[in-house]
């Protein structure tokens, strides 16, 4: 009963502190990403504060340039929406009688407010960027002394230092086909003469971070347009390209280079989603997996709590 209550108290804790929880989790494996690039500087024999300058500076200017041309294709979907709405009537008026069957009601499809409700919290998105960059940066300026800190931390360091592994590993390889997958879905898209072949191939790049359902909700957006532009037919092949990518990348690729890495079952994988998805909102959806994963190295570790690890593997 005593473990039931600490568990609640725990979760309860979390959530209440999720705002502030959010900066650090984004802080700490930003820079499991950003690590790799700063080593990568100073092997080639670069100072440390010059590696340390380029790393940060190459990552603001990148964020610098994505966002400024996922701002243009917003704007300009919100500028081209009333020519899709006219394309999109025009076809569930040639589908009327399909639809009817299903209460299908034409006058609920409006996204634009969504839109421009995202673009409308832009300035709220940059502040908390800020924090995030400012957190990154300190833990990258300490990344070399890392080590040496954990050693004063802990008795047994070994815990720490396969997390940051595990967890690093699982990043760098995530981020890599990620990108790859967000690049094949852009030269898809472009083929098929489908608008927006970079917020696309972006959207298939971000969101196959947040497992199982990340690559579905990331195909809706193409499938939407192949349909409302060239029809039923377009619509089914890029359907059916969109799942060729992603099998072959996430289901294929992906497991073969990430090896025993994981050991995280499927059910668990899935619901660790809902779990931190409710903890810490969409952030929680993206980290779910090393969150878990972090939890699974934790708890294996003690003796007391070895057998709630197997659970999760």
């Amino acid at each position: 009963m005593l473990y039931l209550a600490s568990i609640f108290i725990i979760i309860f804790g979390l959530k209440f502190l999720s705002p502030i929880l959010i900066y650090l989790i984004l802080s700490i494996f930003l820079s499991f990403l950003l690590i790799p690039i700063f080593k990568f500087f100073e092997n080639k024999g670069l100072p440390s504060i010059i590696s340390y300058t380029l790393t940060i500076s190459s990552f603001l200017l990148i964020f610098l340039i994505i966002s400024i041309l996922i701002k243009t294709s917003l704007d300009e979907f919100i500028k081209n929406y009333p020519i899709y709405e006219s394309k999109l009537h025009n076809l569930i008026i040639q589908y009327k009688d399909s639809l009817e069957k299903i209460n299908f009601n034409f006058q609920d499809i409006n996204i634009i407010p969504f839109i421009q409700k995202f673009l409308g919290k832009a300035g709220s998105i940059v502040s908390g960027f800020i924090i995030v960059v400012i957190g990154v940066s300190f833990l990258l300026f300490e990344s070399n002394i890392f080590h040496q800190k954990i050693n004063l931390l802990s008795n047994n360091p070994k815990i720490f230092i396969e997390f940051y592994k595990s967890v690093q590993k699982y990043f760098v390889i995530k981020f890599f086909t990620s990108l790859l997958t967000g690049i094949c879905v852009g030269i898809m898209v472009y083929s098929f003469k489908i608008d927006y072949a970079f917020l696309l191939g972006f959207l298939a790049f971000i969101l196959n971070f947040i497992p199982v359902v990340g690559s579905i909700i990331a195909a809706i957006p193409g499938i939407f347009l192949a349909l409302i532009n060239y029809g039923i037919e377009s619509a089914i092949y890029v359907s059916i390209f969109y799942v060729i990518i992603n099998i072959s990348i996430s289901n294929i690729l992906e497991p073969k280079i990430m090896g025993n890495g994981l050991n995280l079952s499927p059910a668990v994988i899935f619901f660790s989603l809902i779990f931190w998805g409710y903890i810490f909102g969409i952030v929680g959806t993206f980290f779910a997996v090393p969150l878990t994963l972090s939890l699974k190295l934790a708890l294996q570790y003690s003796n007391k709590t070895q057998k709630w690890a197997k659970l999760l593997s």
